[in-house]
């Protein structure tokens, strides 16, 4: 069994495109690096990086978040 797998491998498994998997991995931080130019994922950093990913999603579509300022306000 391979240990490690290249972002190509695992993209499709979760539904994604490589660049995207290569862009949340660089992001994230949540990679192994094997060289300079090369990054492979280990079955623990899928895991994280999917929870990364969700956690990410629920932080940006937060709608409890109070705005700064709200538009409707009087005057």
């Amino acid at each position: 069994a391979q240990i490690f797998r290249t972002p190509e491998e695992v993209a499709p498994e979760l539904g994604m495109t490589k660049t995207e998997l290569r862009n949340y991995c660089r992001t994230s931080g949540i990679h192994t690096r094997l060289s300079k130019n090369r990054i492979m994922l280990h079955a623990d950093d899928i895991t994280k990086l999917v929870a990364w990913v969700r956690d990410r999603k629920t932080a940006s579509n937060d709608w409890t978040a109070e705005p700064d300022t709200d538009p409707f306000a009087k005057k």
